[in-house]
């Protein structure tokens, strides 16, 4: 199979889920035999070739509101000139225009990562484009792929069509040597992580709410980047003590050594698809806190302590309780939290679903 990837900023994957998502199932897509092309902009990518996978750089519009729809419109255009038997769209907002190849009689799948409209960055016109993007690829893509239980029963009730329910994944690596975090300024063992953008909805002004009422001389690393949100995050500097570190974008090893590393890993979301840092942190067998949105819940339920959503004080006695656990407890948590991820969340099973659904998609 010849596959497009619409709608993500391109590879290699350091700055988003959507990305991270692309990479892991595009390069395992071409290890199976399948020619994958993924269309992205400057200046996340340089385009070329990465991992086998072509990466194409399309025109966008830098702003906030028009960046992905401009770069997934281009991409869409030149797509429909190629012989690619799958144009996969990624995100509601790309899926606004997987209507588009339905005159060119090319097979379409839209994957729905999560209800980005209900992000408060958003204004009512973006709300509503992003709302017609859901709409566009449930009446007009050959496939939809919802990555939660939860969005795929929700979705298939509301617009009356099968959902295909494939989740996010993880990689399952040995537990790598705590080498380079150590010029972050941490010891290992000794500190709690969280991971992803400064955004609102990722609940970090709550986390950090909830810090300052703990007494522990553990540090948070708060792991992530603030592209648009740039008042956001001058929020989040303000709200942290001198225990509190941001290191930035991270990715690749050194990431893997922070979630292989930390005392355990906390997501204290307002809103999420299906957090792939959460099942990152589990495949590395940390123990984790997660908000008690059903997003986390469906994920780490049952293995997972949780807090009320957006409650600092909540919160500060879930870490409190967290920091009183013993060894032992905290490895049997973390090793739960690891098999959860074998048995349902690997990149492999995801790939595996996927390349099904392609097939079914093009009744082959």
């Amino acid at each position: 199979m010849k596959i497009a990837f619409v709608g993500s900023k391109g590879l290699p994957a350091v700055f988003g889920g959507i990305e991270r998502h692309v990479e892991e199932i595009g390069r395992r897509l071409v290890h199976r035999g399948h020619a994958v092309t993924v269309f992205g902009r400057k200046p996340f990518s340089t385009g070329g070739e990465y991992q086998g996978m072509q990466v194409r750089l399309m025109p966008s519009i830098p702003t906030k509101n028009l960046e992905t729809a401009t770069n997934s419109l281009a991409a869409t255009v030149c797509a429909l000139f190629e012989p690619f038997d799958i144009i996969h769209y990624h995100g509601i907002g790309p899926s606004l225009f997987c209507w588009i190849p339905v005159f060119s009689r090319k097979t379409t799948v839209a994957t729905i990562h999560a209800p980005d409209y209900r992000q408060v960055k958003w204004g009512r016109i973006a709300r509503t484009l992003l709302r017609l993007g859901e709409r566009t690829a449930a009446r007009h893509a050959d496939a939809v792929v919802a990555v939660s239980r939860l969005m795929s029963r929700e979705l298939g009730g509301l617009y009356g069509r099968e959902i295909t329910y494939i989740p996010n994944g993880a990689t399952l690596y040995d537990q790598p040597p705590f080498e380079r975090a150590r010029e972050l300024g941490l010891e290992s063992g000794n500190y709690i992580l969280t991971v992803g953008r400064f955004i609102f909805e990722r609940g970090f002004h709550t986390l950090l709410e909830a810090f300052r009422e703990v007494d522990t001389d553990q540090r948070l690393a708060i792991v992530g980047d603030a592209r648009f949100e740039e008042e956001y995050a001058a929020g989040l500097t303000k709200l942290a003590d001198e225990r509190v570190i941001f290191p930035g974008h991270i990715s690749g090893p050194l990431l893997n050594e922070l979630y292989a590393h930390c005392s355990f890993y906390v997501l204290p979301s307002l809103l999420e698809g299906l957090p792939i840092s959460l099942i990152e942190a589990m495949s590395f067998a940390r123990p984790v806190i997660v908000s008690d949105i059903p997003e986390n819940l469906e994920v780490a339920e049952g293995i997972a302590m949780s807090f009320r959503r957006g409650d600092p004080g909540d919160l500060a006695g879930a870490i409190r309780r967290m920091l009183s656990m013993n060894g032992e407890e905290l490895a049997d948590l973390g090793e739960r939290g690891r098999t959860r991820v074998e048995e349902e969340y690997t990149w492999e099973r995801v790939t595996d679903s996927l390349e099904s659904l392609y097939r079914a998609a093009l009744g082959s």
